[in-house]
């Protein structure tokens, strides 16, 4: 059956000589895995768009029941993106995204909210000049509200608070409270709220050790509630280079 949709991609690699295997996020079908032949001829790439993760592409494929590759036979750019995939630190959060959405996402069902937000993200992460790691800390926040997991903040507004990973619970503090907590709760905005559109989160500043702590308590709250959920290589990656 032919199928046309949109999607993100998430990961591509070579396959044998002349053929490319990429996984997309697509609006209308989840995660889902391709095979484009003969990709590295000239009459492919005048047929394909570049499939480097960040792209926003729009593809018609022939769908394979029961198979695990799908055969893409024609694609466009559906969002040219401008910077995010050369610049060095866009790039490099941006890769970050895409491995930890990967690891984390895995159904083959449409959520078009989801699509939406990782859009959104990505749109936002190209276009933004400065205070790109709040983008990242916005991503990895608010994806927890497709996950299942959003923390709940039970403090009064401007109260001290700390962070209890294990029941996602903000709380009030009763001594100094944690700084990071603080940050943590001012990227939820509201848990009753709609989501945030990602541009509101760039006017959060904090200095550089506010950022680690949170950056850390984060990741080790996804450790909490993903069985087998692993520190992302590229974020490895962009701390030795960029601190």
């Amino acid at each position: 059956m032919i199928k046309k949709t949109e999607g993100i991609v998430l990961r591509s690699m070579k396959h044998q000589e002349a053929n490319l295997i990429t996984t997309l996020y697509t609006r209308e079908y989840g995660v889902m895995s391709f095979i484009i032949t003969g990709y590295r001829s000239t009459r492919s790439r005048r047929k394909h768009s570049y499939f480097q993760p960040l792209s926003i592409v729009e593809i018609v494929f022939q769908e394979r029941p029961n198979r695990d590759l799908h055969k893409i036979s024609e694609s466009k750019v559906a969002h040219l993106l401008h910077e995010v995939q050369s610049a060095p630190i866009k790039l490099s959060l941006g890769l970050a995204m895409m491995e930890i959405f990967y690891d984390v996402v895995k159904e083959e069902e449409s959520q078009p909210g989801l699509y939406d937000f990782l859009r959104a993200v990505i749109i936002q992460l190209d276009q933004s000049p400065q205070r790109l790691i709040q983008l990242f800390l916005y991503f990895l926040v608010h994806l927890t509200r497709f996950l299942g997991f959003f923390p709940y903040d039970a403090s009064d507004e401007g109260a001290r608070v700390n962070f209890d990973v294990k029941e996602g619970l903000i709380e009030e503090a009763k001594g100094q409270g944690n700084a990071a907590a603080g940050l943590l709760r001012r990227f939820m905005y509201s848990e009753l709220l709609p989501l945030p559109e990602p541009y509101s989160c760039q006017q959060i500043t904090f200095d550089g050790q506010q950022k680690r702590e949170l950056i850390r308590m984060i990741f080790t709250y996804y450790g909490e509630h993903i069985h087998g959920f692993r520190y992302p290589q590229t974020m490895k990656v962009f701390a030795e280079v960029f601190g």
